[in-house]
């Protein structure tokens, strides 16, 4: 009894997942239907020219926002240039000179 169940239950299990295969396969044919009649009236010479454009625009917008960040980067560095100038002026000197010693 053991041996039909098992043998039986196997190729049930293998019927669907074919049929879970067929149904994928399926779905994925609807998709690719649906894409290529999206872009079927597409102007493909017009689609390149923008994506041209686009790349264009990251590349201006990287170069400014590098720019940005090298301002910044520069006016950081003065002021901590000006407030290590300003500390060291503050600081009181008690240092007392030493004349004269044994060595």
């Amino acid at each position: 009894m053991m041996q039909f169940i098992g043998t039986y239950g196997g190729l049930i299990c293998g019927f669907g997942g074919f049929l879970t295969a067929i149904a994928a396969l399926l779905y994925a044919r609807a998709r690719v239907a649906e894409f290529q009649q999206s872009v079927r009236d597409l102007d493909w010479q017009q689609v390149s020219e923008l994506s041209l454009d686009v790349a264009k625009l990251k590349k201006a917008a990287q170069k400014w926002q590098n720019n940005t960040n090298a301002q910044e980067k520069v006016t950081q560095k003065q002021m901590l240039e000006q407030a290590y100038i300003e500390r060291l002026m503050a600081t009181p000197t008690n240092v007392k000179q030493i004349r004269g010693g044994e060595y």
